[in-house]
């Protein structure tokens, strides 16, 4: 009597996972810099290519792999056994791989460029701050990894700061890196392309970046060096007067129109005017002399933040005049006995809400009375107003290279990378089997089976303390202390 058995497994992407890795010669490259011995039952690439795999498909933690390639048809299209990957294996092979992590990924990324035919003379560059929750003290934290602290946008969390490269066509990551919660995005410029050379091989390429990219030392290293950018600059009083000295009929018309607006009639579609301006400098070369870079500022008038500016400016100048009046009507009362201490807050409110530059305050004495005037500033405002909405792109770019039109639509498609960090950090690169937080009992201070990393896996963690039996009796409550709860008359 012949007994049939049907196995039923899941197959999902996993074929279009397999060609995709072959393609890119995911097992070759990380067999090539990470080899283990011949009588291991798996390769770190075979490894690699599972826990890729699984990442894309059904996400589980470590200890779970074999379980998921049990499930899915791991073994069938992948030819990998499905107990050879448990977490002990799965460990040594991610000690191996971040031995030698910047290799593989300069590997990988070569191969994808010449596989997938990837355009790599312009490249996006950005950071991002990814939260955690925690306490992560420095004495659990492994030394040459990136630490988790305190940042200078994360308020009261710690975070990490990732870094991430990408190409001007699709927005395809090339580079991608970790760093301190506490590194600044100006700090981070030359390492990265540094890597790219080094470990990526792009040699020839324009970096595209926000205005933390241009600090005046990243300015001179990359040109110096030969790296060419496209990023706005920090506002200044000389990039002030010289918008200021532009003629009004010399600002074109640049033909731009984000996919945003492009439904939009073209009556309510933002406007943008431009200048473009050339600047020669003198920068140092390889040889030790000097040579002359030809730049390109091209000066931007965007009528779309024209309009926020004043609209902000206005809704600051209301709630600013308001909460001067009332301190002008007690100049001489108990609140404000002098003129100067009025005077003092004032000029509080009006620095915290950045206008201080546009009103005028004085003390005087009217009748033997104290008083304080706080009047406006009519030349400063047109002089604000007139500098509102404008903005300075720099390129080392030619004329001949690109338009003023393509230089403001390129660097405007810097939306791209910012979807490539909320793909980051969103549900694939942080799966549900894993906790990054601690709970309010601080149960992982003193839980054996919580990581250093601060990852602590959903199985091992303690369950929530139950709530007694409301059935039974029932603790006395502790006499309230202090007077009983009465409203205050206003």
């Amino acid at each position: 009597m012949t007994v049939q058995q049907i196995l039923v497994k899941q197959l999902g992407a996993l074929p279009a996972i397999r060609e995709y890795l072959e393609r890119l010669q995911l097992k070759e490259r990380v067999d090539a810099v990470a080899p283990v011995r011949e009588v291991a039952r798996l390769t770190n690439g075979e490894v690699v290519m599972a826990l890729v795999a699984n990442r894309l498909t059904a996400p589980r933690p470590l200890y779970d792999i074999v379980d998921w390639a049990e499930e899915w048809a791991v073994e069938e299209t992948l030819g990998i056994d499905p107990a050879a990957l448990n977490d002990d294996r799965l460990g040594r092979c991610l000690d191996d791989i971040a031995a030698v992590h910047d290799r593989v990924r300069g590997d990988l990324t070569v191969q994808a460029i010449t596989a997938f035919g990837l355009e790599t003379r312009t490249v996006r560059w950005d950071l991002t701050s990814v939260l955690v929750t925690g306490a992560y003290p420095p004495e659990e934290q492994v030394p040459g990894y990136a630490q988790v602290r305190y940042g200078y946008s994360s308020g009261r969390q710690k975070q990490v700061r990732y870094l991430q490269v990408t190409t001007d066509d699709g927005a395809v990551p090339i580079w991608d890196q970790v760093h301190d919660g506490n590194t600044t995005d100006v700090a981070t410029v030359i390492e990265t392309m540094e890597a790219l050379r080094e470990h990526a091989r792009c040699s020839d390429f324009v970096l595209v970046g926000d205005s933390k990219l241009l600090s005046e030392a990243n300015r001179r290293t990359l040109l110096a060096t030969g790296v060419g950018y496209l990023a706005p600059l920090a506002r200044t009083p000389e990039l002030d007067a010289a918008f200021l000295a532009i003629p009004p009929d010399v600002l074109v018309p640049l033909d731009y129109v984000s996919a945003r607006e492009s439904t939009k009639p073209p009556e309510e579609r933002t406007t943008y005017h431009g200048c473009v301006s050339d600047l020669m400098v003198v920068v140092p070369d390889t040889d030790g002399g000097e040579r002359r870079q030809q730049l390109q500022r091209l000066f931007v008038l965007s009528s779309e933040e024209q309009v926020a500016c004043r609209r902000n400016r206005a809704r600051q100048r209301d709630r600013a005049e308001t909460e001067i009046a009332k301190i002008v009507a007690r100049v001489g009362s108990r609140w404000y006995p002098t003129a100067e201490r009025a005077r003092a807050k004032i000029e509080a409110i009006l620095d915290q809400r950045h206008l201080t530059d546009l009103y005028h305050v004085t003390c005087s004495e009217v009748d033997g009375h104290p008083t304080v005037t706080c009047a406006l500033r009519t030349e400063a405002l047109a002089r604000v107003e007139a500098l509102d909405g404008y903005y300075v792109l720099e390129t080392t770019r030619s004329a001949e290279e690109a338009t003023p039109t393509a230089l403001l639509a390129q660097w405007k498609g810097q939306w791209q990378i910012e979807h490539r960090h909320r793909s980051a950090k969103g549900p694939p690169a942080s799966p549900s089997p894993l906790c990054d937080q601690q709970s309010t009992h601080r149960w992982a201070d003193h839980d054996p089976g919580h990581r250093a990393d601060g990852l602590q896996p959903a199985r091992t963690r303690r369950p929530t303390r139950p709530w007694p039996d409301r059935q039974g009796p029932q603790p006395a409550r502790r006499p309230r202390r202090g007077p009983p709860n009465r409203r205050q008359p206003p």
